[in-house]
């Protein structure tokens, strides 16, 4: 029994023993991602705020230009792409081109999932945070709005309530920015960001940023697209990189003295660029109407100069974004801008103000709202190479429905100045329908839009005198297809008459005729009006037709007084064409010619032509 009992005890030890083994405490292993017990509950705090405001600065100050109000989401949400938290990773590594410290891409991977409030935290433009409820109840609003404004089909219609609301909520708001929390190293001196932009109906931006603390600021020094698409709705502004995959990141280089600053150098490129399309014969617009209507295409058509293959990629992604609206702000000569939403009002007010029927309303209202304007201007925004001494730009002129210039303008830089290496020309119509706008292409003839002058003398057929006094009927022919009178002239005591400020491809007939009304011998001069015309017509006009009685026969005797007849024209062989009116007759509108064969008898014998006769009776017209 004492062996079985110390056998017990035995056994229990070991038990004891084995016990105290398994409750010693046992290294944690770090969890993938950080307890978010101990974090904040609001964002951003300690270093994040200078991060925070250094993107802010990349995305919303444009030189002298910024948003009244910047909108952002109240919380800090979640990234997309980044580098990878784990050791294997499915796929390609994640691409960037700084070198970073591997604590800060650590740091990054493994930020929690839990999303902190945001609060302000001192930036100098006003900060309005919205919740993902606001963005619903927003994007309600803006349907019903749409809904309620239809656009016509053949503009860009707005697609997304919210982005519509927002705007019509904040006017002048650059979009909407959603950032993350920020990933620092162990030293606090580099740190990842991420931000999402809502930037137009269809723009999306997902970027990260990578900023370094240097002398104790911090600056963003590559910008690392993770999904871009820029889109092509008019109603927003892009913000985004050049780029559109991680492999695309751009390196924010700092200015170096003699290279100007971004904000700088395209005032000076957009300055010379209308410099040289603005221009003609001397002359320039009292006014430039710049409109975000236009897509600007990102192809360069062919060209002769050799450009950087690296400035042509980044055209290639720029080059069809538009320009926004304030792009050029400050110019020689007043610019006011048209955007897309004004368009339908303006086409509406054209048509009470086309009272010449120009068929054109649009342009017809574009005129009288902008006086002196020489059409409708939209620009890309510009392609710098990194040193920005190389730029590439669209430019797409609109002078009517049938009247555009499409433009891709090659800039290089020497010292601070900047020329006009090449422009490229792409789609060209010159068919101007409505003046003074005027077509701009880089073929326009230089006697395009100098005045345009008719002058002619009016002499008498018979004589040879210049006949002065004389009346010189001006008819048009109107777009739509009808004729309209304008103002008579008259000869001066030369018998010279002038036309000036003659419409561009304008059908005029001058007309000649009696001076007592009568309608033998009327001249008819189409008068086809090109650019630069300046001609001159003469017209020898015989007065014996206008109003002559008929030669005596031999026997002295004249033809009788003919009830219903007048106008009556004498040919030297004696047979007489009237125009006139037979006697009861009165067809509406129609002018008949008659011939009379005139016998040398008594005045009973004169034979009166059959009105009804197919024979002697011809319809010159309506």
């Amino acid at each position: 029994m004492r062996v079985a009992f110390a056998a017990l005890l035995l056994f229990f030890a070991a038990f004891v023993t084995t016990s105290g083994a398994q409750v010693k405490p046992v290294p944690a292993k770090t969890p993938p991602w950080d307890d978010t017990t101990h974090e904040s509950p609001i964002y951003p705090v300690g270093d994040a705020v200078p991060v925070y405001r250094a993107v802010l600065d990349l995305l919303y100050l444009d030189g002298s230009k910024r948003p009244p109000v910047i909108i952002m989401l109240d919380s800090a949400d979640g990234h997309t792409g980044g580098p990878c938290p784990i050791a294997k990773c499915i796929g390609e590594p994640w691409k960037h081109k700084s070198k970073m410290d591997t604590s800060t891409m650590r740091a990054y991977a493994w930020l929690s999932r839990k999303r902190p409030g945001l609060v302000q935290f001192g930036y100098p433009i006003p900060i309005v945070f919205i919740s993902y409820d606001d963005v619903r109840r927003m994007e309600a609003d803006g349907k019903e709005f749409l809904a309620s404004h239809p656009i016509p089909p053949d503009l860009p219609k707005p697609t997304w309530g919210f982005y519509s609301e927002l705007l019509r909520k904040y006017p002048g708001a650059w979009g909407v920015t959603i950032l993350t929390k920020v990933g620092f190293n162990t030293r606090h001196t580099e740190a990842l960001v991420q931000a999402h932009e809502w930037c137009s109906d269809d723009c999306r931006v997902h970027e990260t940023f990578f900023l370094r603390q240097t002398k104790g600021r911090w600056r963003v020094v590559e910008r690392i697209p993770e999904q871009v698409d820029p889109g092509y709705s008019p109603y927003g502004r892009y913000l985004g990189p050049i780029g559109t995959t991680p492999k695309e990141s751009e390196i924010i280089a700092v200015d170096r003295p003699g290279t100007p600053t971004e904000a700088t150098a395209r005032a000076d490129v957009y300055r010379l660029v209308l410099d040289s399309l603005y221009f003609v014969n001397g002359e320039r617009p009292k006014r430039i109407v710049l409109t975000n209507w236009f897509y600007s295409p990102n192809q360069i058509p062919a060209h002769t100069s050799v450009i950087d293959s690296a400035l042509v990629k980044r055209f290639s992604f720029i080059g069809a974004v538009r320009a926004p609206l304030d792009a050029i702000s400050r110019y020689r000569v007043p610019v006011s801008t048209l955007p897309l939403d004004s368009v339908p009002a303006l086409r509406e007010r054209g048509l009470a103000l086309d009272v010449e029927s120009t068929g054109y309303p649009f342009y017809v209202a574009l005129l009288k709202k902008y006086p002196g304007a020489w059409g409708m201007l939209g620009v890309s925004r510009i392609a710098f190479n990194p040193n920005r001494s190389q730029a590439l730009v669209n430019t797409y002129h609109a002078c009517g429905n049938s009247c555009v210039n499409r433009d891709t303008w090659y800039l290089t830089r020497s010292g601070k100045s900047w020329q006009i290496a090449e422009r490229i020309p792409g789609e060209k119509q010159n068919n101007v329908e409505v003046e003074p706008l005027r077509y701009l292409g880089v073929d326009v003839s230089p006697t395009a839009y100098k005045p345009r002058r008719v002058q002619g003398v009016v002499t008498e057929a018979e004589t040879g005198k210049p006949m002065a006094k004389f009346a010189v009927r001006v008819r048009r022919l109107l777009n739509t297809g009808t004729m309209t009178d304008d103002p008579t002239i008259r000869t001066d005591s030369l018998g010279r008459f002038s036309l000036t400020r003659l419409p561009l491809n304008a059908g005029i007939t001058l007309i000649f005729e009696c001076p007592n009304g009568s309608r033998d011998g009327t001249i008819y001069t189409p008068i086809a009006v090109t650019p630069g015309m300046d001609t001159t017509i003469t017209t020898a006009f015989s007065m014996a037709v206008c109003n002559l009685t008929p030669p005596p026969d031999s026997a002295g005797q004249r033809p009788p007084d003919l009830v219903g007849f007048a106008n009556r024209t004498v040919n030297r062989v004696g047979v007489h064409a009237l125009n006139a009116l037979c006697h009861g007759v009165e067809p509406p509108r129609k002018t008949r010619m008659l011939e009379v064969l005139w016998r040398p008898a008594t005045a009973d014998s004169a034979e009166l032509p059959d009105c009804n006769s197919s024979s002697q009776v011809a319809v010159l017209g309506e």
